[in-house]
């Protein structure tokens, strides 16, 4: 329809066209008649503007409403397609859960035979009730397991840790028992240098007791050869001091005697 509006604008505007005189045509006296034409023109080629752009701004809109359109078509196709890809998956899992119940459908049978042979059940609901009870009985020592190996690796951690603590304590002796051997050692030396200091002193004190003897021996002759072993020795016999004394004097007497001759030798 907006096509066959500006069809008609355009063929109104050629129409004008053609009714409008040539130039060489018109009367001079026909200037207003020409001035009427020419805005005539002009207020056409103003209509047929106005129309393109209204038809710009309508083939704009459609043009928008197309290619939403288009992803919404697109974004529904994606739909589908999952939602069909789905179905297939449930599909899927239907006849496998149907095969599953199928073949658990022995089962029921099954338990019938069991509660005919056996004297112990009268019914499936009482089987049911005791797989219940052992089945609670196996999660509740399946959950007394767990908890018992939690308590075991705590006592493994705990024994780990002291055994660690009494290998530091055993390492701790084992270094303080290495410093007391070395002292112990140390000592031992320190004793062997010192009964060998102790032995050679007892060595020079005997040597020096035997000279100190050999020496108390001399005085002693000294002192019987002074006295011409004629007097009674007593104590003096013991006494070094005064037998040194008495030495010592008779050496002053016979310097006073010799210092004596040799003054009267010099007189004579």
């Amino acid at each position: 329809m907006a096509h066959s509006f500006g069809d008609y604008y355009s063929n109104m505007l050629k129409d004008k066209l053609i009714q409008m005189p040539i130039q060489d045509e018109v009367p001079l006296n026909s200037t207003v008649v020409l001035l009427d034409k020419r805005r005539e023109l002009a207020e056409v080629e103003a209509a047929l503007a106005a129309q393109k752009e209204e038809n710009d701004a309508k083939q704009s809109r459609a043009r928008s409403k197309i290619s939403i359109e288009t992803e919404l078509t697109k974004q529904k196709e994606k739909d589908i397609s999952r939602l069909n890809n789905e179905l297939d998956d449930l599909i899927i899992k239907r006849n496998r859960l149907k095969k599953k119940v199928e073949s658990y459908a022995v089962y029921p049978k099954f338990l019938e035979k069991v509660i005919k042979m056996s004297k112990e059940f009268q019914d499936i609901r009482m089987v049911n009730i005791r797989f219940e009870t052992l089945f609670v009985t196996h999660n509740l020592l399946l959950t007394k397991y767990h908890e018992d190996q939690e308590i075991i690796k705590t006592l493994k951690s705990n024994h780990n840790n002291i055994m660690k603590e009494k290998e530091n304590e055993i390492m701790m002796y084992h270094n303080a028992l290495a410093a007391l051997t070395h002292q112990l050692e140390a000592a031992k030396a320190k004793t062997i240098k010192g009964e060998s200091v102790w032995a050679h002193i007892q060595n020079t004190a005997a040597k020096r007791t035997l000279v100190l003897g050999m020496t108390k021996m001399a005085i002693f002759n000294l002192y019987m050869h002074v006295r011409k072993a004629e007097m009674k020795l007593g104590t003096l016999a013991e006494d070094t001091d005064i037998q040194l004394q008495a030495v010592q004097q008779n050496i002053l007497e016979l310097r006073d005697t010799v210092n004596e001759l040799k003054k009267g030798l010099e007189i004579s």
